[in-house]
């Protein structure tokens, strides 16, 4: 009996052993993300949360981005979702729409770390579908000018004056245009994709217009100002075929005055431009005097389904630390959603401080479930004009036909 008892007692002893090293154990959550570069800050923030010993630990997935959503589409579908996604911003309503993220507005309200008071107006709604939150801002951005110091002073124009209004932008595009070195006065990208959209809606704006309003003059002055400046050979007709990178492109090889682009293009700039250049805030129309730009990012969310929800979220609290958006803006020109968080001695000092103040006037795109459906006819149009095949009105009204049906389903 002793033996036994004996027995029985290094039995349990083993058991309450095994239990404790799995109690031990840090719970696991899956975090699904498209940082390939390793000085991302995502990788930074992965870093000090592992470290942390917080009971957690982050296993990161990398999906290149045009996979991520038929990825994510597919998990919640199987349920076996991530516990948390990296998302982009138009993304957000889709999902959110469909009860397929969790509703993280109670929760972002009693965290201290996450400071959401703080947030630009732009980041402060994107996440958000009828006045709840269902993500949070990871990081932003917003366009500006790329100014071409060199090339203006060429041509007589102060570069420290920039062209701040549309009809200054109109004359500055015609006086360094110059076909004979191949320059091209302004830039900005009509590519047919969502990178157009980005790109136009400013200007929309800035006319007093929407894209649930795309068949009022407002629109129409807007596509016309873009038109004019293609028709009359200040901006190259290949911007249509362009992507927002390949705009760049021309602009830091000098064949671009100045151009339209946001602050992810500046790392680049320390070894492709071979000029004195600047970053300018996006002019106004001179009627108007409506100061827009677009908003863009990425955010986090917390999928329906997900298992570690608790470990998820304290993950999104160590992603908006101070401390790591350094690293942000001086790898990759990376904004923080809080207006609180400045960073000290940033890279690019005079373009830091102008995407920063363009950020007080960032919108978002939509929000709206079907965003796709009211893009596309907007690029359609936009294509349309600047190719000649269709005056601005007439694309634009066509393209309000297409997307009236969709906003009388379900609106703005």
């Amino acid at each position: 009996m002793h033996r036994r008892s004996l027995l029985k007692s290094a039995a349990a002893l083993a058991t309450l052993a095994v239990s404790r090293a799995r109690a031990a154990e840090p719970k696991k959550i899956a975090l699904w993300h498209i940082y390939a570069r390793d000085f991302d800050m995502i990788h930074l923030g992965i870093k000090l949360f592992n470290e942390a010993n917080n009971g957690y630990v982050i296993e990161p997935r990398l999906i290149p981005y045009v996979q991520i959503n038929p990825e994510l589409i597919r998990a919640i579908a199987t349920d076996s979702p991530p516990d948390l996604v990296v998302i982009n911003d138009p993304d957000i309503a889709g999902y959110s729409s469909q009860g397929q993220f969790l509703d993280l507005t109670d929760r972002v309200a009693k965290s201290a770390r996450i400071n959401a008071s703080s947030f630009y107006k732009g980041p402060s709604t994107s996440d958000h579908w009828r006045g709840r939150r269902y993500a949070v801002a990871r990081e932003m951005n917003a366009l500006s000018l790329y100014i071409n110091d060199d090339l203006f002073r060429a041509k007589g124009l102060d570069p420290e004056k920039p062209p701040a209004t549309w009809a200054q932008v109109l004359a500055a595009a015609e006086k360094l245009t110059d076909p004979a070195r191949r320059v091209f006065g302004f830039g900005f990208c009509a590519h047919q994709s969502e990178q157009s959209t980005f790109q136009f809606l400013p200007w929309l704006w800035q006319a007093g217009g929407g894209i649930d309003r795309l068949d009022q003059p407002e629109a129409t002055a807007a596509l016309q100002f873009w038109t004019d400046l293609v028709r009359n050979g200040f901006v190259s007709r290949d911007v249509i075929n362009q992507q927002q990178s390949e705009v760049i492109n021309t602009f830091l090889a000098g064949n671009t005055a100045f151009a339209v682009g946001g602050p992810w293009e500046l790392p680049r700039f320390a070894t492709e431009a071979k000029f004195q250049w600047r970053v300018a805030p996006l002019p106004v129309k001179d009627d108007k005097k409506i100061e827009a730009s677009s908003l863009g990012g990425f955010h986090f969310a917390i999928p329906k389904g997900a298992k570690e929800v608790d470990g998820a979220f304290m993950v999104i609290e160590q992603m908006l630390d101070a401390s790591i958006f350094p690293q942000g803006w001086n790898t990759g020109g990376i904004l923080a959603p809080r207006s609180d968080i400045e960073i000290p001695s940033p890279n690019w000092p005079q373009a830091y401080k102008v995407f920063r103040t363009q950020m007080i006037t960032a919108t978002q795109r939509g929000p709206h479930p079907q965003w796709a459906s009211l893009s596309k006819p907007l690029q359609q149009a936009i294509q349309e004009a600047l190719t000649g095949s269709m005056k601005p009105a007439q694309a634009l009204a066509a393209a309000a036909a297409k997307i009236k049906p969709v906003l009388a389903k379900t609106p703005l």
